[in-house]
């Protein structure tokens, strides 16, 4: 469950829980959401409230809105991370489970349900003395510090609130070990036999596209682009997905315009060659040099073993950020030292998976020697595997986003 605190960290600090669709903010009384500040526009924003996350769009407020003092007219609202709009700040929090149970003021004042009236999965802060019943933030009005039902207008009373003790989330590894069956619950399935047809027509394409004159080639670079852009936004989006603490697979991104996917693949493309970059010019050295120097089968070796240590926290690192510039050395470096122990076995089941992908596209077609079979199969269990690694990916940050603290302030 998502949540937004309003005011964080003072005595005037409230919450506001965050249910799936869209949710108006302003200083109108007819948003979703309003609330009373002099800086703050009749409609400020809306937040697109997914599975895949928190989506924050301007509405031309008069003072902006800003995540995490960025201007943001459109942007990816992640946990921990502050929303201001106007002069009003905000935190996004991610509960993994109940943090609190609202109990009745008396037995005989308040009655009812503790979740709200009318979003059912929604904890309930206030009751309506009048409707005689609970409602949560959204349900509510604010005006001049009071708070009034939204269906009577009567004014609500507030709730109180016991603490109860928060459920012990499960370990990183416990959770890794969980990631091969994601693929497979609910729609995965699916979704993985309709990416596997997908990539199998634009490999097609691909394949047809070589033997054509004149602009073939130009097609056959805007293709791979596209086929590789929409693949990294697909795998990107179960990595956040994951980070937030989602448990779905997310569907297929929608395809807006050409730069949905080629910003994705630009950024693949920066940090490959960021992380194997020492590889790639010792490859290229040996390769134009007139004499092998004996030092350059270990060194690119090396090179090899650095890179594939550092590519995925950067991958992490950028679909996290949604920027290039995150595959700098002084935020992945650090990173990886804050949690040596739990990388390395990520990286080390990285290792085994690329092992079982490489052996099942090196002998399938031998053990299956049926037309288009064998390639139906790769793609299809290269396209789990990679769900899976971006999976544990996202449980990585997921389960030690504390020890991390990218997203703090």
């Amino acid at each position: 469950m998502r949540r937004l605190i309003v005011n964080p960290g003072t005595e005037n600090a409230w919450e506001i829980p965050l249910q799936p669709g869209v949710i108006s903010i302003g200083r109108n009384a007819e948003n979703n959401v309003p609330l009373e500040h002099s800086s703050i526009s009749g409609e400020h924003c809306l937040l697109t409230v997914t599975d895949a996350g928190v989506v924050v769009k301007d509405l031309g407020s008069t003072n902006g809105t800003f995540v995490n003092d960025t201007p943001a007219d459109e942007t990816l609202l992640l946990p921990g991370q502050f929303l201001r709009l106007g002069d009003v700040v905000l935190q996004l929090e991610l509960v993994s489970g109940p943090a609190e149970e609202i109990l009745p003021v008396t037995a005989d004042s308040v009655s009812g349900t503790q979740f709200c009236k009318i979003h059912p999965k929604a904890i309930a802060h206030f009751h309506c003395p009048q409707c005689r019943r609970n409602f949560c933030d959204l349900c509510v009005s604010m005006r001049q510090g009071r708070t009034y039902c939204r269906a009577c207008g009567a004014e609500c009373e507030p709730l109180a609130a016991a603490a109860i003790s928060d459920e012990v989330e499960p370990s990183f590894i416990a959770l890794a070990r969980g990631a091969f069956l994601y693929p497979l619950k609910g729609d995965g399935i699916m979704l993985l036999m309709t990416g596997t047809a997908f990539f199998l027509l634009i490999d097609a394409a691909k394949y047809v596209l070589r033997f054509v004159p004149g602009y073939g080639w130009v097609v056959l670079l805007l293709l791979i682009i596209f086929g590789t852009g929409y693949l990294t936004a697909y795998l990107r989006g179960i990595l956040t997905g994951t980070a937030m603490g989602e448990k779905k697979m997310p569907d297929w991104p929608e395809f807006t315009d050409f730069s949905s996917v080629a910003s994705p693949f630009f950024q693949l493309l920066g940090t490959v060659v960021f992380s194997f970059g020492l590889a790639i010019a010792l490859t290229v050295y040996a390769a134009l040099a007139s004499e092998g120097a004996p030092w350059l089968g270990w060194a690119t070796t090396t090179a090899i073993v650095l890179g594939c240590a550092y590519f995925p926290m950067a991958f992490m690192a950028v679909a996290m950020f949604d920027s290039i510039g995150a595959v700098n050395p002084l935020l992945i470096v650090p990173t990886i030292l804050k949690i040596p122990l739990e990388y390395l076995f990520t990286v080390g089941l990285f290792a085994v998976i690329l092992l079982v992908r490489w052996l099942c596209r090196t002998f399938l077609p031998e053990i299956l020697p049926v037309p288009l079979l064998p390639s139906i199969l790769s793609s299809l269990l290269g396209l789990y595997f990679l769900t899976v690694e971006v999976r544990i990916l996202g449980l990585l940050y997921w389960t030690k986003r504390r020890e991390l603290g990218w997203f703090r302030g």
